[in-house]
């Protein structure tokens, strides 16, 4: 179970914020390594589907620049898995979460009770790693939104517009770090969640609509609640 919203570390940015490399993927110990191979066999036993792809995790995060480097997959979910696998050399990986706007409300989706990170919790839609897709070295925020908008919920860019960063929001656990960001759709809710039915990837076992009077959900993940009261 996460912890309370106020133990998530809040960290607000400019919308224009830059996302730089800074240096190479660290080497592991042969200890360390061996241990991140068995967290990795572990999950594949169970989810063989899993992908080790490249992923950005942040080294330093300001309101205007971030740095990091780029490393493994893999490397993240042994550590979800042992959260102190590497000490004070934690691995904080980043995420892009939208706060997609329709043209009646807010957007919220509830994570499958199969997903390996937080089950059945709801957050803004959509989200997803900042990884490398296509072998590029540099990071564009929206664009990783934008793939994600497609992969998860269906849309095209001619669908939804990509606002600035709002926030960093850290796990306090895993040390994954949500991006917010602002993210508008020309559809309205229904036309959205049908086009999610139809085109999405099934990440999502409901989308929820929020306006001003709506209660939101007990299982919310800080970053959304973050997001909604900045934008009150």
């Amino acid at each position: 179970m996460p912890p309370s919203p106020s133990e998530w570390p809040v960290t607000p940015l400019e919308p224009d914020v830059v996302v730089r490399v800074g240096r190479s993927m660290p080497v592991l110990s042969p200890e360390i390594e061996a241990c991140v191979a068995s967290h990795w066999e572990a999950a594949l036993a169970k989810h063989p589907s899993l992908y080790n792809g490249r992923v950005f995790c942040a080294d330093v995060i300001g309101p205007d620049v971030i740095s990091g480097h780029w490393s493994e997959y893999r490397r993240v979910l042994a550590q979800m898995r042992e959260p102190d696998l590497y000490g004070p050399q934690m691995l904080r990986p980043l995420a892009v979460v939208g706060l997609l706007r329709t043209l009646d409300g807010i957007v919220t989706g509830q994570r499958s009770e199969h997903s390996i990170y937080l089950p059945g919790y709801w957050q803004g839609a959509p989200a997803g790693n900042v990884e490398s897709r296509e072998g590029e070295a540099e990071i564009d925020l929206a664009a990783q939104l934008l793939a994600e908008c497609h992969e998860e919920l269906g849309l095209t860019e001619a669908d939804c517009q990509v606002g600035g960063c709002l926030l960093a929001c850290e796990h306090p656990r895993t040390h994954i770090v949500d991006i917010g960001m602002d993210l508008t759709t020309t559809l309205d809710f229904e036309g959205l969640k049908e086009r999610c039915r139809r085109l999405g990837n099934a990440e999502y076992q409901a989308l929820k609509l929020v306006q001003p009077d709506t209660e939101l959900p007990e299982r919310l993940v800080p970053t959304l609640s973050a997001m909604l009261e900045q934008t009150r």
